[in-house]
């Protein structure tokens, strides 16, 4: 019996990466990554048996290849600089978070890929005034309303070895003598690991969680600010923590959302100062999976 053909658009990023390393490990899975640059992807992966093809959601075009005999799909697509949004090369969360997900569904239906599974975001909600939280939740009714069987993930922050969240914290503790907490430090967050999120796309595709969708955060619910001292704990490095105002993150970012290349966003500074607890429960009582405590998962940041 030929293996079954997973497809993974996003394949090449940060949390792709960790999804399609999870699935090659399954024998009867054959992993395909969807790519802009299959020479460049293979270089970050080298996941024996992982096949490399172009697929790229801005172009239509390539997809039909690209998801020929596929079973299932996974979305993982995220633009690059991701919550900054860069209009004028096309990175929005209106272009690649809803529009992708459009697009890799009608490219999903052409090919005749039964399966979909979307990596959302713990605060998706279309009726949301952020972009950001609107073009998950558009995302999503797309996807319920596709007739396609398909499995929603909503994750807090993912975190592991090779993301740049809580590897860039980590690093600016390490070299700043102070450090800039955004707001009030007490929105709430759930850290996941990337590799129980992976687990659970696995458990997925292998037929576990059909047509749900599923909150997934660690088993730890913290505010920022502990958030902070967990990482300097596991670092090594511990700081002077002090808090910017959201308004005066707003209106820095206002300024610097303008400039060729966005550093920095007022969508950014709401995206990072919102809250993005999860509830597990339907999660855990589907997947059964035991998930990894921050300080557990964090340990690699002693290294840093």
């Amino acid at each position: 019996m030929p293996a079954k053909i997973v497809a993974i658009a996003g394949g090449s990023g940060f949390i792709g990466r960790a999804i399609a390393r999870r699935l090659a490990a399954i024998g009867e899975i054959k992993v395909r990554v969807l790519t802009r640059n299959p020479d460049a992807a293979y270089e970050r992966l080298k996941v024996p048996g992982v096949e490399f093809v172009r697929g790229d959601i801005a172009d239509p075009a390539t997809l039909k290849n690209s998801l020929a005999a596929a079973s299932a799909i996974v979305d993982a697509v995220q633009f690059d600089g991701y919550p900054i949004e860069d209009p004028r090369r096309g990175l929005t969360f209106e272009r690649v978070d809803y529009g992708g997900a459009v697009t890799l569904i009608e490219a999903a239906k052409q090919a005749g890929v039964a399966q979909f599974v979307y990596i959302s975001g713990a605060s998706a909600d279309e009726y949301s005034a952020h972009p950001g939280f609107c073009a998950k939740g558009r995302a999503e009714r797309a996807i319920r309303d596709s007739g396609l069987t398909y499995t929603i993930f909503r994750p807090s922050l993912i975190y592991g070895p090779e993301d740049k969240v809580v590897n860039g914290l980590a690093r600016a503790i390490r070299f700043a003598p102070v450090f800039g907490v955004p707001g009030t430090g007490k929105q709430w967050v759930q850290p996941v690991l990337v590799d129980d999120l992976a687990a659970c796309v696995a458990l997925a595709v292998s037929g576990r969680g059909r047509n749900q969708t599923y909150e997934i955060g660690g088993p730890d619910l913290m505010t920022f600010d502990q958030l902070m001292h967990v990482i300097m704990d596991a670092s090594g490095h511990r700081r002077l923590l002090f808090h910017i105002p959201e308004p005066v993150m707003r209106g820095v970012g206002a300024l610097l959302e303008k400039l060729p290349k966005p550093l920095l966003s007022r969508d950014a500074v709401t995206f990072v100062t919102a809250d993005n607890a999860c509830d597990n429960q339907l999660l855990l009582k589907e997947f059964g999976i035991t998930l990894t405590p921050a300080r557990v998962g964090m340990a690699y940041l002693s290294k840093k």
